[in-house]
């Protein structure tokens, strides 16, 4: 086969501008460190890499949204705790007020504090995050959820829980509503309440009350009447008779599975209303032990009143207590999942992570190793065509 002078100079330019093109993509990919320069490199892997990156910007989301969470949530535990302790306060001023020892001055020193605990409990409630948003709003975020006027406290948010993605298939709740922190709490002992009439003459003090038979209690509304200082009838809501004994100071009367400790002596015609408990807002509860102890007592049938009073205030103080603790473990197991989560995470985001590598990341020493071979290549290729562009017919004649 005939080659001419110019295919000679076309093949070796083409072989050192093939060889220059190799040398010049592994120069830039040692310098950018990346396997895969365009999807043409390797389409299945640049594929698998874009699958990966977004799978890695949706971990990403999800750990922005756990942190999100987890300041929420640590700020909400922080709130009731110290809410428990505003309401553990006010219980022990009301042990404070029942005392026989106070007299009406003494009992309103304990109402001015008691009324800035409930101021200290309203702000507790109107608590806002980093973002300016109250937390106990609900979906009214942006505004004030309670509002303190005349000594009632409103709700003005609503019921909204808004769930955060944290993972593929998880979503936890970044808070609690105010209506269900400090507004729907049961009254009484949870079942029912011991309401003793505030038109009682009598000194007769009703301590307590307890389901003692579960089996026997219905729920529905009783009244304790005494007919005679030594004597009472129980009576339904239609006015019925269903039980009837007699009475000795510091008896307790059980009926329908309720039994009530009663202590003091109470006048004909004095009564004791056992109600189907009901939901009742703390600052109400608050509110109310204040303005008792702000009346002023005079006889024993008023100090028997406030008594009454500030037992049924101890015991629903009692219930928001513990409501209040149950809410504050609810939002720790949510933090504990939100934990554990994280941990999930993140490796997978560094399993991903390693795997994209896998696909786009140079290995240098490779690398390098290849970038020196066709160096080496492009030098020869350069000597091979120097050598042969020399070449020439006249050289010999």
């Amino acid at each position: 086969m005939r080659i001419s002078t110019g295919q000679i100079y076309a093949k070796g330019l083409g072989a050192m501008l093939e060889q220059q093109a190799r040398l010049a993509k592994t120069q830039e990919q040692v310098a950018t460190g990346k396997k895969l320069l365009s999807p043409a490199d390797d389409p299945v892997g640049s594929v698998r890499a874009q699958e990966l990156t977004r799978a890695l910007e949706r971990t990403g989301q999800y750990q922005r949204n756990a942190n999100v969470l987890d300041n929420r949530l640590r700020l909400e535990e922080g709130v009731l705790g110290n809410s428990v302790e505003v309401l553990q306060r006010i219980r022990d001023l009301a042990v404070q007020g029942a005392n026989a020892t106070q007299d009406n001055e003494s009992r309103k020193a304990i109402a001015n504090e008691v009324w800035q605990q409930l101021n200290s409990l309203v702000g507790y409630a109107n608590t806002r995050d980093s973002s300016g948003n109250f937390i106990f709003a609900g979906f009214k975020e942006g505004s004030q959820p309670f509002s303190y006027a005349n000594g009632s406290v409103t709700y003005n948010g609503d019921d909204g829980v808004r769930q955060l993605e944290i993972g593929p298939a998880a979503a936890i709740a970044d808070g609690d509503p105010g209506s269900a922190i400090f507004m729907n709490i049961p009254s009484g002992n949870g079942r029912f309440q011991v309401l003793p009439s505030a038109a009682n003459q009598g000194d007769l003090i009703a301590e307590g009350g307890s389901v003692s038979d579960p089996s026997q209690f219905t729920g529905a509304g009783l009244r304790i009447e005494f007919t005679a200082p030594d004597q009472y009838q129980v009576v339904d809501s239609g006015g019925g008779v269903v039980a009837a004994g007699n009475y000795q100071r510091g008896d307790s009367i059980t009926v329908a599975g309720m039994t009530v400790n009663l202590t003091g002596r109470p006048a004909a015609g004095d009564s004791i209303e056992l109600a189907p408990a009901r939901v009742k807002d703390v600052f109400a509860t608050v509110a109310e032990f204040a303005t008792a102890l702000d009346t002023s007592r005079s006889s024993a049938a008023d100090r028997a009143t406030l008594t009454n009073q500030i037992n049924a205030v101890i015991s629903n103080l009692d219930q928001a207590i513990s409501h209040l603790v149950d809410k504050q473990a609810g939002v720790g197991a949510r933090m504990q999942s939100l934990e554990s989560q994280m941990d999930i995470n993140a490796g997978a985001e560094i399993r991903l992570q390693e795997s994209l590598a896998d696909i786009t990341e140079l290995d240098y020493a490779e690398g390098i190793s290849r970038m020196n071979q066709q160096l080496l290549g492009l030098q020869a290729a350069q000597q091979a065509f120097a050598k042969v562009q020399g070449l020439s017919l006249f050289n010999y004649l």
